[in-house]
């Protein structure tokens, strides 16, 4: 995905989770984040969009926008959507090539706070829909990058590598294909295929959202041996 495309992703699931947190009592459980209610899922999103906005107004020399941590009398939605606004302002400002901090090492740009924030904002739309039980699926395109973007983020978590040799083949019902190797050097992704001991199939969205141990959509078909994905989510936790 370019620069554009998952700025336009950031508003896309900004805007959708506003509507979300206004759908159900702030006290609502989240059953894909069991620790939290719906009140600690946005004080959450809230905390992650100020910060990265605040990444963005330092790499850009301009003052950073006003945040308050969220409050028991703030209107979830009222809350939060002026710091997703803020957040689109300063990706709206710069450029994808832009120089910009970042805690993976080898993405200092604001493409990648981008990608960062259009890839966790799905996942957390996802959840807050889940409070009232009707989320919806995440786009294809940002689903495969989410899942390609992990392999960006592994090395900078500095976790001991599983290293069960488990292969997972994942095909898309869009046409693509992904194998993850969990080798001794830390887990590998390859677009071309490979040796698999599990292969999964479906929709994009009900790919990642398995990887991310969120609950499928729609059906995921798997073959061979289910162990390889408890072998993921020993390399692979998101909160």
């Amino acid at each position: 995905m370019e620069y554009g495309a998952h700025v336009e992703a950031v508003e896309h699931e900004t805007r959708a989770t506003v509507v979300a947190l206004g759908e159900t009592s702030r006290k609502a459980r989240v059953p894909t984040c069991p620790a939290f209610a719906l009140s600690d899922l946005a004080a959450h999103l809230g905390e992650f969009t100020a910060l990265w906005t605040h990444v963005l107004c330092e790499a850009a020399g301009a003052a950073k926008t006003p945040y308050s941590p969220l409050t028991d009398t703030d209107e979830l939605p009222t809350w939060y959507e002026p710091l997703a606004r803020h957040l689109l302002d300063q990706l709206h400002a710069t450029t994808g090539d832009a120089p910009c901090w970042m805690w993976m090492t080898d993405h200092q740009t604001a493409g990648a706070v981008a990608r960062r924030c259009a890839n966790e904002l799905s996942i957390h739309r996802f959840d807050a829909q889940s409070a009232k039980g009707d989320p919806a699926p995440l786009d294809a395109a940002v689903a495969l990058d989410a899942i390609d973007e992990i392999f960006a983020m592994l090395p900078a978590w500095g976790n001991p590598p599983d290293g069960s040799g488990k292969a997972l083949c994942l095909r898309t019902d869009e046409g693509d294909r992904r194998t993850i190797t969990l080798g001794q050097e830390g887990p590998r992704i390859a677009v071309e295929g490979g040796r698999a001991d599990l292969t999964l199939s479906g929709s994009a969205s009900d790919l990642a959202l398995l990887l991310f141990e969120r609950p499928t959509i729609g059906g995921v078909q798997r073959d061979g041996d289910l162990a390889a994905l408890d072998a993921w989510y020993r390399e692979f936790r998101f909160g």
